[in-house]
C-alpha cells in the first residue's frame, strides 16, 4: 500500500525531507485510513444491533409486566412461601420415615442377635427416641439390649427358645409318639377301664 507521499508525488507534490515528519504527524491526527474507518464503523454497528437487541428486550418485558398489573403481588410470594414450606415440611416427614423404617430393621435384627424372645416386650422397655437420636444407633442398642438381658426382671426375655414338644397330646397331657391304640389302651388304663378286646381274623 502507498504511503501519503508516494501518492502525493504522483500528483507533482512533494513534501521537504524536514518536513515530513510533521506532515505526516498532522494528516494522522487529522485523517483516518479506509481501515481505521471500516474498524469504527464495524464497532458502531454492532453498538447499533446491541441496542436495537436490548430496546426489543426491553419492550418484551414491559409486556410481560403489564399481563401482570392487576396480579397481587404480595398474595402470589405468600402462596409461593407457603408451597416452599409444605414441600420442606413433606420432605423432613419422607427423610423421617426413611429414618424410622432403618431403624426398625436395625432394632429388630440385633434383638434376634441378642436372643430376644419377645420383641415387642424388649422394645417396651427400650428408649427407643432416645435412641433414634444417637449418632451411634448400632452400637448403642446392643449395650441397651444387653443390659436388659443382665438385668433379673427382664433377662428371661433373651435365651434360646423353649423346645417345641415331638409327639401327640391327649387329654391327660401325655405326650406320644406311638399309635392312636397305644394311646387309648394307656389312657383307658388310667381311667380304670378294661382294655378293648381285638380279635384277629385267621386265614384259612
Amino acid at each position: 500500500m502507498k504511503n501519503i507521499f508516494e501518492i502525493m508525488k504522483e500528483y507533482g507534490l512533494e513534501v521537504p525531507e524536514d518536513k515530513k515528519k510533521e506532515f505526516e504527524a498532522a494528516v494522522l491526527e487529522n485523517y483516518k485510513t479506509i481501515s481505521d474507518y471500516n474498524n469504527q464503523k464495524t464497532a458502531l454497528d454492532t453498538a447499533n444491533e446491541k441496542l436495537k437487541a436490548a430496546e426489543e428486550t426491553m419492550e418484551g418485558l414491559n409486556g410481560k409486566l403489564a399481563e401482570y398489573k392487576d396480579v397481587d403481588v404480595s398474595g402470589l410470594k405468600q402462596q409461593i412461601d407457603g408451597l416452599k414450606e409444605d414441600l420442606k415440611q413433606k420432605d423432613e416427614e419422607h427423610q423421617k420415615q426413611l429414618a424410622d423404617r432403618d431403624f426398625d430393621d436395625l432394632l429388630k435384627d440385633s434383638i434376634s442377635q441378642a436372643k430376644g424372645r419377645n420383641a415387642k416386650a424388649i422394645t417396651a422397655l427400650l428408649d427407643v427416641e432416645e435412641l433414634k437420636q444417637s449418632k451411634n444407633q448400632k452400637e448403642d442398642v446392643a449395650a441397651a439390649l444387653k443390659a436388659l438381658s443382665e438385668q433379673e426382671d427382664s433377662k428371661m426375655l433373651f435365651g434360646e427358645p423353649d423346645p417345641k414338644p415331638v409327639g401327640n397330646g391327649n387329654l391327660i397331657g401325655h405326650v406320644s409318639g406311638g399309635t392312636q391304640t397305644d394311646d387309648d389302651a394307656q389312657l383307658r388304663s388310667v381311667m380304670g377301664l378294661p382294655p378293648v378286646q381285638t380279635s384277629t381274623k385267621q386265614e384259612g
